[in-house]
This record gives C-alpha cells, sequence and structure tokens, in this order.
C-alpha cells in the first residue's frame, strides 16, 4: 500500500511541477493558486447546501488543481518559503471545515437521520487530527508520514461519493456510505499515527540522570537542598 502510495504521488508531483513551470512564467505565484483554490472552495459551499454534488465535485476539482498546483508554482518560481508553506497548510484546513460544514447544513435540511451527521463530524475532526499529528511529530523531530487517509485520499474519496451521490445502495445514498468509510477510516488513520509518534518518542527518551551533590568544603554547615547519595542515578519511569 505505501509502494503504491508513492509511485501515484511521485508521478503527480512529477506532472504539476511541469504544470507549474508554464504557470509560473506567466506570471503566477504560489500564494495568489493557494488563494484561488480558497475562493473556488467557498464557491461550492452553496452548492453542497443545495445538494448540486456534481457542479460541487467540478468545482471542488477546480480547487482542489489549484492546491496541488501551488507548491510547484512556487518551486518553479521564487522557490517554496515558510510564509507560503504556513498558508498553504492554514487555508487546507479552512477548505475542509467550510465542505464539512456544508455537508452538515445539507443532510439536517434533507431528513431526520443523525447518523450522516454523525459521520461528518467524525470525518472532520479526524481530518483535522491526521494533520495536525503529522505537525506536532515534525516539531518534535519525527517523522510522520504513516497512514493512508492523508488529505488527497480523503479529497479523493469525498469527490467519489459526490460524484455517486445518485446511487442508492440499500436504499441510501452512495455519499452516505463514503461518509462512514471516510470517517472510520480517517480515524484509524489518527490511530496509527498516534502509536506511531509515541512509540518513536518514547525509543528515544534518555532517562534523566540526576546531578551529584556538590562537595562540601566545611561539614558543619549541613545542606538540607542536597540529598544523601543513595547510589543510584535515577529511577526509569
Amino acid at each position: 500500500m505505501a509502494s503504491l502510495k508513492a509511485s501515484y504521488t511521485d508521478g503527480a508531483r512529477a506532472f504539476f511541477l511541469r504544470v507549474g513551470t508554464v504557470l509560473a512564467r506567466l506570471g503566477f505565484t504560489a500564494d495568489v493558486m493557494t488563494v484561488l483554490g480558497l475562493a473556488l472552495q467557498a464557491a461550492a459551499v452553496p452548492l453542497v447546501i443545495s445538494g448540486h454534488f456534481l457542479w460541487a465535485l467540478v468545482v471542488g476539482l477546480l480547487s482542489a488543481l489549484c492546491d496541488a498546483l501551488d507548491g510547484a508554482v512556487a518551486r518553479a518560481g521564487v522557490g517554496p518559503t515558510r510564509a507560503g508553506a504556513f498558508l498553504d497548510s492554514t487555508l487546507d484546513r479552512v477548505t475542509e471545515l467550510m465542505i464539512g460544514a456544508a455537508l452538515v447544513v445539507y443532510f439536517v435540511r434533507v431528513g431526520p437521520d443523525w447518523g450522516p451527521v454523525a459521520a461528518v463530524l467524525v470525518f472532520m475532526g479526524a481530518g483535522q487530527l491526521v494533520s495536525y499529528t503529522r505537525a506536532r511529530a515534525e516539531a518534535l523531530g519525527v517523522s510522520c508520514t504513516v497512514g493512508f487517509m492523508s488529505r488527497p485520499e480523503r479529497l479523493v474519496g469525498l469527490g467519489l461519493g459526490f460524484l455517486l451521490s445518485g446511487w442508492q445502495p440499500g436504499g441510501v445514498s452512495f455519499l452516505v456510505w463514503m461518509l462512514y468509510v471516510l470517517a472510520a477510516a480517517t480515524s484509524v488513520t489518527v490511530l496509527h499515527r498516534i502509536l506511531h509518534v509515541l512509540g518513536q518518542l518514547r525509543g528515544e527518551d534518555v532517562e534523566p540522570v540526576l546531578e551529584e551533590p556538590p562537595a562540601r568544603r566545611d561539614d558543619s554547615l549541613a545542606d538540607d537542598l542536597w540529598p544523601v547519595a543513595s547510589g543510584r542515578r535515577g529511577r526509569r519511569r
């Protein structure tokens, strides 16, 4: 699974880099592509709320294309910057929350079944945690790319749900079934990343050693701040 994901990811990056080179020559910047992706995703929100999922998918694909190209445009232009990376990651979270909120509003409008609403909420929360666990782990110096349901896979799954929303296997929209699958699979990815990072950090943690008390020059001056040496240099927690 990991090798399959790496192969299609590398192929997509090579393609987007070629397109990004063309856009950079036309004067586009990475920040422009990022903000354009956000604007397109915002335009998809009323389409989702009103149940026009195919049109929402079309607009969402354009938004995802802009999101995929911003890094390529940066590499082909002035080069990646920390400010651009921060803006891109932050707005990615915003776009996911917008679509998730739009789905919640849609399901509340169309019927009394709270199952899809719960699935969307779990999916939204788990999606944010997938990104957070990686960011927090990397801030601690640990690589955290494990798990299958990263952002591109979540977008593909949601896109399939929109595309086949009119199909109702078992009397339930395929979109609803897909949301259940995405909620479960994304939650599993969160758990996978948590266990992976904990294992890495616990393996790297070094037991602190208690500092030896300083030598006393005058035994008549008692110093209760330093405990009597017991012969042990610390206990494992």
